[in-house]
């Protein structure tokens, strides 16, 4: 890692031949830095990381290295500064989607140019359970009627894995409610409650989603998390954290989403959808799996970004 600032890469076309060259990571466009000295089409950038790049990879280390080397690691930046300054266009989902870059990033204010930047929403293919809800419940040991929250991610802080745990005791203390949790434990483990269930890692996380009546999304920072798009697709109705690019969903008022700013607005919006008929629920799934199919499927992606990529080259 420390070695990255030094690396070059071999073209893996003839970049003259096309108009336009979108690279989807900072290091990629870094690491191509030789080939795109004469290069004369139009450069353009999308960081699908999280929080600025730089930082997601030193958040992998372990933190004693971190602080071992430090000022080498701080060379890293360059990767970053680089491509954003290199890039012609830099396309993010929404603008909401920058705030974990200004948050996590003090020089991000100074690097990004608002000239630059264009907003083109995510799209995804329908997700699909491969079980029904009902099979689900019974393989983990949960009453058909009862009420059921699922969260499906990594088990750490920026995920607010460890605010749902804050929270779920609350929630717990009406006796049919459960909690269906999937994602390889760690660094924080689950809850010790008999309502409380860890799926784990699982290959059929839709399934886990559906089997549900809300889907919980936690997020400290927030870039445009896909999983948002997938309980979307699936027609389900999600309480989520008003933060980054959770924050562009609310444009829509939506009824099947629910956004919050504190953990007690979050039990209290949980906690709303409980108390709602089985009638109220089925009309908010039904919003949520509409405003999927008219703003975030493939389709709809494609002609977004066809159209933003004829106004980069022709503008």
């Amino acid at each position: 890692m420390l070695s990255l600032p030094k690396r070059t890469s071999e073209p893996p076309v003839d970049y003259a031949k096309y108009e336009a060259v979108h690279f989807h990571s900072t290091e990629d466009l870094y690491l191509q830095r030789d080939a795109m000295k004469g290069y004369k089409g139009k450069v353009v950038l999308t960081s699908h990381s999280p929080l600025v790049y730089h930082k997601e990879l030193i958040s992998r280390l372990n933190p004693k290295d971190v602080e071992t080397h430090s000022d080498e690691l701080k060379r890293l930046a360059i990767i970053d500064e680089y491509a954003f300054e290199r890039a012609d266009c830099v396309i993010f989902p929404c603008s909401e989607a920058e705030e974990p870059y200004f948050h996590t990033w003090e020089d991000y204010a100074v690097v990004r140019d608002e000239t630059k930047m264009h907003y083109v929403p995510t799209g995804i293919v329908q997700a699909h359970a491969k079980v029904d809800r009902n099979e689900v419940r019974m393989r983990y040991g949960i009453p058909k009627d009862a009420f059921v929250v699922t969260y499906v991610g990594r088990h750490n802080q920026v995920k607010g894995y460890d605010i749902l745990k804050s929270v779920a005791p609350d929630l717990l203390v009406d006796e049919k409610t459960w909690f269906l949790v999937a994602g390889k434990e760690g660094p924080i483990h689950g809850l010790n409650h008999p309502r409380w269930v860890e799926v784990g890692w699982t290959n059929d996380p839709h399934s886990v989603i559906a089997a549900a009546d809300v889907f919980v999304l936690p997020n400290r920072e927030t870039f445009f998390d896909l999983i948002m798009l997938e309980v979307l697709s699936l027609g389900q109705i999600v309480v989520a954290s008003r933060t980054g690019g959770n924050k562009f969903f609310e444009q829509f008022s939506c009824p099947g989403i629910r956004l919050y700013s504190t953990p007690g607005e979050m039990i209290r919006l949980v906690d709303g959808v409980r108390e709602a008929s089985e009638e109220e629920r089925n009309t908010w799934r039904a919003a949520a799996k509409e405003l999927y199919e008219r703003e975030f499927t493939v389709s709809v992606f494609a002609r977004r970004y066809n159209a933003e990529m004829n106004e980069i080259c022709n503008g």
